[in-house]
């Protein structure tokens, strides 16, 4: 169910008059998350009772800034009428063997989540956007996820008011695998039952689709893994990469060149019964926007200010600066020359 401008959730909290509420609740359903959290959670919380921090240099600005539109529909109850905890900082509990489902927005077949940001996306080289979910490792498996998928469709503001509406244009960023196109080209949805629930992934990795890769709090939130390797990689948090080059049109089939958008949505892809635990549900915590190297401030534009603090901060060594834009421990020549080799992109 849409909402219109005056009745989005900005930066966690209401704006204007009341949001419309998602549509029908999945009752009956705690099992699902008894099964995910429960005993787990507690005993994570007992262990570590402060917020573990996530790794890097990061702000609010590089995170969902606002809800435009959402359906809870088919989504577990209790976490499907709460489209705010999609914004903001993904959940600080969160392991790759152990979710936290302190903050999630949950959404099954019909159901979906618009959102903006702070800043565009923007097409990068790899990749642009990163959304976390409550996928785990089973057993702490990596090879064995357990996951429901979503599938991701950017909006383009063409009339430029700063909302989805009428005017604008969406496209699907066409997942990798499984591809659903039929044989005229043209994306199918819902996927097949046996890609819900506890899946093998090191064989055929889930590529292109939300809540499909765990989330860690001891790895950078704005590193995007690499889906197609076992396990997170490369100092990343986790969480499912995505790329504007993947767009096209979902009617015609047809790719679409982007070089940036400006709105997401997530729609859950399955509408599978997944025995006890029920019908399958997509669950969103947060999502994330690359940044174009050397946009120290994130504002998503590298200019002055940018140029200028990498020059104050010369020389200073750390794992969380944001001057260092290559994230090699240090300010130096090489975040100098990066930023000023995409001084000027993105304003």
């Amino acid at each position: 169910m849409g909402v219109g401008m005056e009745r989005f959730y900005e930066n966690g909290a209401r704006c204007g008059s009341p949001c419309l509420q998602g549509e029908t609740d999945r009752g009956g359903l705690d099992l699902k998350w008894k099964m995910r959290s429960g005993l787990f959670l507690l005993c994570l919380c007992l262990l570590f009772p402060t917020q573990a921090q996530y790794a890097g240099a990061f702000s609010e600005r590089d995170f969902a800034a606002r809800v435009f539109g959402w359906s809870g529909l088919n989504g577990v109850s209790g976490y499907n009428q709460t489209p705010q905890n999609a914004l903001g900082y993904p959940p600080p509990l969160a392991t790759p063997a152990v979710p936290d489902n302190t903050k999630l927005f949950s959404f099954g077949w019909g159901g979906y989540i618009e959102l903006g940001f702070d800043r565009q996306i923007h097409n990068l080289p790899g990749f642009d956007f990163i959304l976390f979910g409550n996928a785990f490792y089973a057993g702490g498996n990596p090879c064995f996820a357990f996951v429901e998928p979503g599938y991701v469709e950017v909006g383009i503001d063409r009339n430029q008011n700063g909302i989805p509406d009428s005017g604008d244009e969406w496209y699907l960023l066409l997942p990798r695998f499984p591809d659903t196109r039929n044989a005229q080209g043209i994306p199918q949805f819902p996927l097949p039952s046996n890609f819900f629930g506890n899946v093998p992934v090191c064989a055929s990795p889930i590529v292109g689709y939300a809540d499909v890769t765990p989330v860690s709090n001891l790895g950078h939130p704005l590193i995007p893994d690499d889906p197609y390797e076992p396990g997170l990689q490369n100092g990343s948090a986790g969480g499912d990469p995505f790329d504007l080059d993947w767009a096209i049109d979902m009617q015609t089939g047809y790719s679409v060149s982007l070089e940036k958008a400006h709105f997401l949505r997530v729609r859950h892809a399955g509408n599978t019964v997944m025995g006890v635990l029920g019908l399958s549900s997509t669950e969103i915590s947060a999502a994330a926007l690359m940044r174009i190297p050397g946009d120290v401030d994130g504002n998503g534009c590298v200019e002055d200010s940018d140029l200028l603090a990498v020059l104050f901060a010369f020389g200073q060594q750390g794992d969380r600066l944001f001057e260092d834009v290559n994230r090699d421990g240090a300010v130096d020549d090489g975040d100098l020359l990066l930023t000023l080799f995409h001084f000027g992109t993105g304003c």
